[in-house]
């Protein structure tokens, strides 16, 4: 039998045990609620911030060309593709205006946004379309991750092929006329991708991808415009596919508008 006198002595002891797990529980569920609530508050605290707000600055200017503008050249399409013009369709490689304003180049800021902050993809999707054998339009951008719908609007195929260096490419058609495409790049991509026609060599397009939405394509005029910065010193940044690349730095307070003006003087 066992010995009475071990049982009595052992019956404290299990005593002070159980109230002292008892103690244990307690204060484990109070530590978990309060790591819960600093999690929770965390979590809360990096939403907020991570998504930057848009300011009330802007850059504006033109993009010049400077001396005789060279002559755009007639490209020499295919009868299907001819049928689609009225007149002979010129290159868009290089186009100048009557003021000596470059189109199609690409304005962005490329440095002097907080590197912490992040901006929402837009929801609209950008559209590049295969317009009478040219792609319409010549230069564009996009964010990351944002939809590109690429529409066909000519009675017969075309194919899309970009060529980027670090996104993901690929190569499909749209066989007729109303098929689309859509597609995303997921990485920033600064100089803008290429992207051809194997079907009609001469189409070509130029899609910048950039994680934040400071960006413009300069107008039939080389005018452009960004807006909605936040008050800072920047980085902006002139792009175009045979002209080069040029930068300056400007400083804008908010509701500010700074000037920015990018002289080309030749080509290559």
């Amino acid at each position: 039998m066992p010995n009475k006198h071990l049982k009595d002595k052992m019956r404290p002891i299990s005593l002070l045990l159980f109230f002292a797990f008892l103690a244990a529980g307690c204060g484990g569920s109070e530590t978990s609620s309060d790591s819960a609530d600093d999690a929770g508050a965390a979590e809360a605290s990096e939403t907020t911030m991570e998504v930057a707000p848009m300011g009330t600055a802007s850059v504006s200017g033109m993009v010049s060309f400077e001396g005789d503008a060279p002559e755009r050249a007639p490209i020499r399409m295919k009868p299907e593709c001819m049928d689609q013009h009225d007149s002979d369709p010129l290159s868009d490689v290089l186009v100048v205006g009557g003021t000596g304003g470059v189109q199609s180049a690409f304005v962005f800021v490329s440095s002097g946004l907080p590197e912490d902050m992040t901006f929402p993809t837009p929801d609209e999707p950008a559209v590049l379309d295969q317009y009478g054998c040219m792609y319409v339009p010549h230069v564009m951008g996009v964010q990351t991750g944002q939809t590109i719908r690429i529409e066909n609007s000519d009675p017969f195929q075309h194919n899309i092929h970009p060529i980027p260096e670090i996104n993901r490419g690929f190569n499909e058609s749209t066989p007729n006329e109303g098929d689309y495409l859509e597609k995303a790049f997921l990485v920033a991509e600064i100089p803008p991708i290429e992207v051809k026609c194997d079907v009609h060599p001469w189409m070509l397009a130029y899609v910048g991808v950039l994680d934040h939405p400071y960006f413009a394509v300069s107008d039939a005029d080389g005018n452009f415009s960004i807006e909605g910065l936040p008050a800072g010193e920047y980085t902006v940044t002139a792009w175009h596919s045979t002209l080069g690349t040029q930068e300056m730095t400007v400083t804008v307070g908010d509701g500010e508008a700074a000037s920015a003006g990018f002289t080309f003087a030749s080509a290559g």
